[in-house]
């Protein structure tokens, strides 16, 4: 009986406790009007949320006490969707929920009054001006006082830039976090607006300008789920904040990745390098490091997709030293263990002051100083700065810690995972090659060049990994590779084979491939030759790729 009797007590305590957030009863409200989101709180400040009947967001904003107090006004799209809609607002665990309902606009009373006025006002005014201005000016160039002014543009809506891409400035909701995180929301409508505002051949891209918090650590920008999945529109957006810009493809999500999610929300979050080891730790410095992450729904997820690059750009103000020697500013991915692993795609663009990398998952990266040479290559000094450049990048190694052998043959394989790494080309997995085992490391190059048409190779299903490669095969598969890539003009156009001494020693399958190397100046030859069956070495290898890495839009 006691403990009955304390159960009783336990539980007339609870329901006798009331909310500290209050939030005042909304009602039923048609497309187009405007509802006030109203209440009573004793915290200093409330978040909150406005979601549709399928639960993303429409609006998203932070009160203070008196704010809330006097009412916000929400105004609802002429379109918005029918149904039941969720007001969350509160914070931590002080949240009060109320619904209401968006109904049809169907037009007001049917009986507004039988005799709303017979006589407006028969004589309003005969004679509003009848000489407003006799002589607008008879020179427009002597008179500039005639000319219209500029109509101002509608605010909140995106500025248009001449290639017709746009830009739309968001705030962050409130203040950065307790882990100095500044948020921002953007609905879907507002997105649709945005993108309908911009006129041009590249309306399909507009650029959200998250405005800079003072004391923010990073920023979370939350957007709906449809914006970044397969089967939307096509479209691309582009998040800027003070720490990096994300550039994401409207099928960043695969259908199933994302399926039952409203909201994604994306993190650039400045880091420092103060947990990394310390051989990484020194050769970062003082460098901007950040850290991408994706939540789906408010829930942390990896993200990960081979086929949807992500284009990453980072602020950055080198040394005068860097500026000598822009090539060697690079990017790392730091791994788990903050072991770095070069991104070969990472440059310096002077021309807007970031360093720019392309990525296919979600981490931690940093801007970097490398320099690579080796004690072989003073011999070579027509392919020395090449070489260096690439081994900075990562794209090429030495055979040792200090040598880079640059006399050597390279082999089929071997060239394949330099091409493919060059240009940064990946493809879903296809039919495989009899002599390519999963284990080979040079599998997933040659995969994707079989799975792009880059390789056929020969008869039986053969690669031939292992084969010296000819130079004539080396400019087939970069012909072919830059031409899927998208940076090289029809094969066949441009070069003047017949130029060289030994042209008719060049192979009927490599004629127009070589041809449209050398009307782009990839291929130069050497004393008028082509040597089309001599093996290539791996100077003569750096050379082409770092003439390709140019052309792809490195360095």
């Amino acid at each position: 009986m006691l403990v009955l009797i304390v159960l009783l007590f336990t539980v007339s305590i609870v329901d006798a406790a009331e909310p500290s957030t209050i939030l005042a009863p909304i009602g039923q409200i048609k497309q187009g009007e405007s509802l006030t989101i109203q209440g009573t709180t004793s915290l200093q400040e409330v978040i909150v949320q406005i979601m549709r009947p399928n639960q993303t967001l429409l609006e998203m904003d932070q009160l203070t006490k008196s704010e809330l107090l006097a009412g916000k006004t929400v105004t609802l799209p002429m379109h918005a969707p029918l149904g039941s809609y969720t007001v969350k607002l509160g914070m931590g665990s002080d949240v009060s929920v109320a619904t209401f309902v968006v109904v049809a606009n169907g037009g007001g009373d049917p009986n507004p009054g039988t005799d709303p006025g017979t006589d407006p006002g028969t004589n309003p005014g005969t004679n509003p001006g009848t000489t407003p201005g006799t002589d607008p000016g008879a020179d427009p160039e002597t008179d500039p006082g005639t000319e219209p002014a500029e109509t101002p543009a509608a605010p909140g809506l995106p500025g248009e830039k001449p290639d017709g891409s746009g830009e739309l400035a968001i705030q962050a909701v409130g203040k950065p976090d307790a882990a100095g995180v500044a948020k921002a929301a953007v609905t879907l409508e507002a997105l649709d607006e945005a993108f309908a505002s911009v006129q041009g051949a590249a309306a399909s891209k507009l650029t959200l300008d998250v405005q800079k918090v003072g004391g923010a650590q990073a920023y979370e920008t939350t957007l709906p789920a449809a914006a970044l999945s397969e089967g939307g529109k096509l479209r691309e957006l582009t998040l800027r904040t003070e720490f990096g810009s994300l550039t994401l493809p409207s099928n960043m999500f695969t259908t199933a990745a994302i399926a039952g999610t409203a909201n994604v929300s994306i993190t650039i979050r400045h880091v420092g390098a103060d947990n990394l080891p310390a051989q990484a730790r020194a050769a970062i410095g003082n460098r901007p490091i950040v850290d991408i992450q994706v939540m789906l729904d408010g829930q942390p997820v990896p993200w990960a997709n081979d086929q949807t690059p992500v284009s990453v750009s980072i602020p950055y103000q080198p040394t005068i030293m860097e500026l000598n020697n822009p090539e060697n500013i690079t990017v790392w991915y730091l791994d788990e263990r903050g072991m770095p692993v070069p991104v070969t795609s990472g440059k310096y663009d002077e021309q807007s002051g970031q360093v720019t990398f392309i990525t296919t998952h979600f981490s931690r990266y940093a801007v970097v100083y490398v320099t690579k040479t080796f004690g072989d290559i003073a011999a070579f000094p027509w392919a020395k700065k090449q070489i260096e450049a690439l081994a900075a990048k990562g794209i090429i190694a030495g055979t040792s810690e200090g040598s880079f052998s640059p006399a050597a043959s390279i082999k089929r394989a071997d060239f394949v995972i330099l091409l493919m790494r060059t240009l940064g080309m990946t493809a879903p997995a296809g039919e495989k090659f009899a002599d390519v085992n999963a284990s080979d490391y040079y599998h997933d190059a040659v995969q994707t060049a079989r799975t792009l048409g880059i390789t056929q190779g020969f008869g039986d299903n053969q690669f031939k990994p292992n084969q010296t490669i000819s130079r004539q095969e080396m400019m087939t598969l970069t012909a072919r590779a830059l031409t899927i890539a998208g940076k090289l003009a029809p094969v066949g156009s441009g070069g003047n084979l017949a130029a060289f001494k030994d042209a008719a020693d060049v192979a009927s399958y490599a004629s127009d491939s070589i041809q449209a190397l050398i009307g782009q100046g990839i291929i130069e030859g050497s004393n008028g030759l082509l040597l089309p069956w001599a093996s290539t070495s791996r100077a003569e290898t750096a050379v082409m790729l770092y003439r390709i890495y140019h052309r792809s839009g490195g360095m």
